[in-house]
């Protein structure tokens, strides 16, 4: 490799750590987040009082001061709204590790991507769902906006695999 390309894969190597570097305080911010749910929880069931000055968020229209205050449902769409995010993180943890070894395209990094797609879409539709349980009674305003971000990219891992198999056909021609 010549200097120009050493480079620039250095460069990439530099950035894809310091994302995974963010990834991984993220991680522990929201590992801290759910820790202290918990601990509200059994703070609540042992008879102390919560402080009125946090607050629990599933949605931006659903706000809840104590964790036994959250219905059943709302949970559990959080809950696995909360699990998408993790597997998200993970993923892209797994494709920066895979730039920074200078895999770019890859069937790896095609299907790292196109899982990304599926899940952001998964977070859009839990937080719908979240959005229309809390608005149950008034008007339901769908923001779309998870949605065709979520489509692109699955469009975007489509074109980036069609694109590898026709290199791939390419290479094998003589």
């Amino acid at each position: 490799m010549n200097t120009k390309h050493n480079s620039r894969l250095n460069r990439i190597k530099l950035v894809s750590r310091i994302f995974r570097a963010l990834i991984c305080g993220l991680v522990v911010i929201m590992s801290l987040m759910a820790v202290l749910f918990l601990l509200m929880a059994v703070k609540t069931v042992i008879g102390g009082d919560v402080p009125h000055t946090l607050h629990i968020s599933f949605s931006p229209h659903q706000v809840f001061t104590s964790p036994f205050e959250v219905p059943l449902p709302v949970l559990l769409i959080g809950a696995v709204q909360l699990c998408l995010g993790g597997c998200g993180l993970i993923l892209l943890n797994r494709l920066f590790k895979l730039f920074e070894q200078g895999h770019f395209f890859q069937t790896g990094n095609i299907r790292c991507i196109k899982f990304l797609g599926l899940i952001t879409l998964g977070i859009w539709l839990t937080t719908t769902t979240l959005e229309w349980l809390a608005r149950q009674q008034g008007n339901l305003n769908i923001d779309g906006t998870g949605l065709v971000i979520g489509i692109l990219i699955v469009f975007i891992a489509w074109i980036m695999d069609e694109g590898r198999k026709i290199q791939e056909e390419q290479e094998l021609t003589v």
